[in-house]
């Protein structure tokens, strides 16, 4: 009966000290809210992000459609470290033909991944330079259906070395959300098969991606 007694206590002490802190922290949301925008980024944050986008990559002269996918942690207003994965289809598949045809295996795809980095100089200003850095690996493969029904039950695939640099800008949509431009070069040091020759996935690349920051700094 005591323990239920001081446990009834302590919550009524904490709900009230919780209204007492919302009370004190009440004020003009208008006010408030130009306050944030005029405020300075730390020094120092430890704000997640993920970013979602498309682009393609040249390869014989064909533009190859590929999609985008990153998470990090914006260490500082101008860095930001995270991994990245991106994915192409290289030809027709069992129920999509993107129209690419760079590989004479049907099936045929591309996936990178590894770690980035993100240079954002001046991101204060709604529109700011952007530097990207990767290094990882590529995984050139194909997609097999064995059992003859629907859908694919094996993939084969080759590793190999991947990197690439790129530059851009990005634009901040609100506090949270930013888009970037960007276009560069990407290496890739894939072994000749399905009609690609040694090296051939390396060259020019341009992506557009969305990325959302969640704020969390320290100051």
């Amino acid at each position: 009966m005591g323990s239920k007694v001081s446990s009834l206590a302590f919550s009524l002490f904490l709900f009230a000290a919780i209204g007492a802190y919302a009370a004190d922290r009440s004020g003009d949301p208008i006010q408030d809210a130009d306050v944030v925008l005029r405020t300075g980024l730390p020094a120092f944050s430890f704000v997640p992000y993920a970013g979602m986008g498309g682009g393609a990559f040249l390869m014989d002269g064909k533009a190859v459609p590929q999609l985008d996918f990153a998470s990090g942690i914006q260490f500082t207003p101008w860095l930001a470290i995270g991994s990245y994965y991106s994915a192409a289809a290289l030809s027709r598949l069992e129920h999509a033909d993107l129209g690419v045809g760079v590989a004479d295996t049907e099936a045929a795809y591309l996936t990178v991944s590894g770690a980035e980095l993100l240079l954002t100089p001046s991101a204060h200003l709604a529109i700011h330079p952007l530097a990207r850095i990767t290094l990882g690996g590529a995984s050139l493969g194909r997609l097999e259906d064995l059992n003859g029904e629907e859908g694919y039950d094996a993939a084969y695939e080759d590793r190999c070395f991947s990197a690439s640099v790129s530059a851009g800008a990005e634009l901040n949509l609100s506090r949270h959300v930013r888009l970037a431009l960007r276009g560069g070069w990407r290496f890739v040091a894939n072994e000749e098969s399905m009609g690609i020759d040694e090296a051939a996935l390396s060259g020019p690349e341009a992506n557009l991606t969305l990325r959302v920051l969640w704020r969390t700094s320290f100051e």
